[in-house]
């Protein structure tokens, strides 16, 4: 099966490095399909589902002025790791934004002798005062995003039965008992477990591309 992460070759980035602005290319279009997923689920990881979209178009945005800019390159270490620190990064200035938007909310509600609001720009400020997160747990809830990108791409963007994605979906995703699944999808338990071997192995093909093979 070819890959939907193909890898992020120093070819790629030159690429996109040298297109002139505005220039749509395909170099474009891979590097999107390719990351987009994995940026989105970091973000969530990161930042809560509710800032996710925005924080996918920020980064993405800033790394059209890095890639084309030559801001990054592989001497800096792995790709992944300069976009997943990236991430982190605009992650903590969503929060500090909030932060500011809380501390003004709180102003006004104090102004008018109200007393809501607090819990919420402490939460905040509770945030940004932890510490720093190592490389190494960047790098793993990295390979964590991958993972479960290349699940939604395998389930939503592959050649898949309805019945098999359902089944995979109940069994694999949802916990649900084998016995249970079996019984509703009118399928025998070996069978339920080789839908869950055969899918795994796309996921794991899926993600391996984008995690031990970029530049």
């Amino acid at each position: 099966m070819a890959s939907a992460f193909p890898p992020t070759s120093v070819t790629l980035i030159a690429k996109i490095k040298n297109l002139a602005a505005g220039d749509d290319s395909a170099a474009w279009v891979r590097f999107w399909d390719t990351y987009r997923g994995a940026i989105r689920q970091f973000a969530v990881y990161k930042g809560g589902e509710e800032n996710a979209d925005d924080i996918l178009m920020q980064v993405l945005g800033k790394l059209v002025d890095v890639l084309r800019s030559g801001q990054y390159t592989p001497e800096k270490g792995k790709f992944h790791s300069y976009l997943a620190t990236m991430i982190v990064n605009e992650v903590r200035m969503s929060r500090r934004r909030e932060l500011a938007r809380a501390a003004d909310r709180r102003v006004s509600i104090d102004a008018t002798g109200s007393d809501s609001g607090g819990d919420e720009t402490d939460s905040l400020a509770e945030t940004l005062a932890a510490p720093e997160e190592s490389p190494e747990r960047i790098d793993d809830d990295w390979r964590r995003a991958v993972l479960q990108s290349a699940v939604e791409h395998v389930l939503e963007h592959t050649a898949l039965s309805k019945r098999d994605r359902d089944v995979y979906r109940a069994y694999a995703l949802d916990g649900e008992d084998i016995s249970s699944v079996a019984e509703r999808f009118g399928i025998s338990r070996n069978y339920v477990s080789q839908i869950k071997v055969r899918i795994d192995k796309r996921i794991v093909a899926v993600g391996r591309e984008l995690v031990s093979r970029e530049a």
